[in-house]
């Protein structure tokens, strides 16, 4: 199939990609007592964990930063958002064998309609960020207007190493048990518990520029810096985090789609 008809056919049928959503959300939990207010609690409790942890019994890990919640909380957030986003993108495939046998769809609009439900997702957990944010001190600004831009570049972004990692997880499905140590190196690579821009600057200020090639430090770095006047990254990273978003974007979106597409005809045939 030519590609404009491909991406028409992956318009004429958007309304999959919200309305399946959606229903996975009501559904998501509802075996629980407390439902979908785990969506909420989840990163709660971890960020009250790495708190006790790194914060209060670690306590040198907060060096150089006044608002050391409010640096948590967003970052534990925005990285749970892009690893959930990624990693339910990465078997959207191969969980969905039978609906590929049974149905003829696009196969993109399952990553588009997982990016979407971990989406509307993060915008819930969102309203808490922005209540701790605001409880421990930071004041709201017009760098907050920045979030409406960062969420969607992030969403899109997460969709393109989706759709990498589903074609790459439906041919070898070992890729599906590898990604949790993958982002749990991620993580703290990612400087979410701590400022590794000013570490690196410390202890090895040659390797600071390289900090924005790793898009999971660059798009929680910029939330934090657009939500919190307490934290301000330094100058040698600050100036190459947008250009590195930007950049993230369009090349993974492009490249994750186009490799996908690739294997269209392979997917579901097990």
């Amino acid at each position: 199939m030519p590609l404009r008809v491909y991406l028409r056919t992956l318009w004429e049928r958007r309304q999959f990609a919200i309305s399946v959503p959606l229903g996975e959300l009501r559904a998501q939990n509802m075996h629980t007592v407390l439902g979908n207010v785990w969506l909420l609690l989840s990163p709660t409790l971890l960020v009250c964990v790495y708190f006790v942890i790194f914060g209060v019994l670690a306590g040198s890990l907060n060096r150089g930063v006044d608002n050391f919640i409010g640096f948590l909380t967003v970052g534990v957030f925005t990285y749970q958002y892009l690893q959930r986003a990624v990693v339910q993108c990465a078997q959207s495939i191969s969980s969905n064998e039978g609906l590929i046998r049974s149905l003829a769809f696009p196969r993109a609009l399952l990553p588009i309609a997982t990016v979407v439900r971990e989406s509307l997702a993060f915008y819930s957990s969102m309203i808490l960020m922005v209540i701790v944010v605001l409880a421990t001190g930071e004041r709201v600004t017009v760098d907050w207007t920045k979030v409406l831009l960062l969420v969607p570049m992030m969403a899109v972004f997460a969709l393109g190493l989706g759709f990498a990692l589903a074609r790459l997880t439906d041919t070898v499905q070992d890729v599906r048990n590898l990604l949790p140590f993958m982002f749990r190196l991620l993580f703290y690579l990612s400087g979410i518990i701590f400022a590794i821009d000013t570490r690196l600057l410390r202890q090895a200020p040659e390797l600071a520029p390289f900090a924005s090639l790793n898009p999971f430090f660059v798009f929680p770095t910029l939330m934090r810096e657009a939500l919190m006047t307490t934290y301000q990254v330094d100058p040698v990273i600050g100036r190459w985090l947008w250009p590195s978003a930007v950049a993230f974007t369009v090349v993974f979106l492009f490249g994750g789609f186009m490799f996908f597409r690739a294997a269209e005809q392979r997917y579901g045939r097990g």
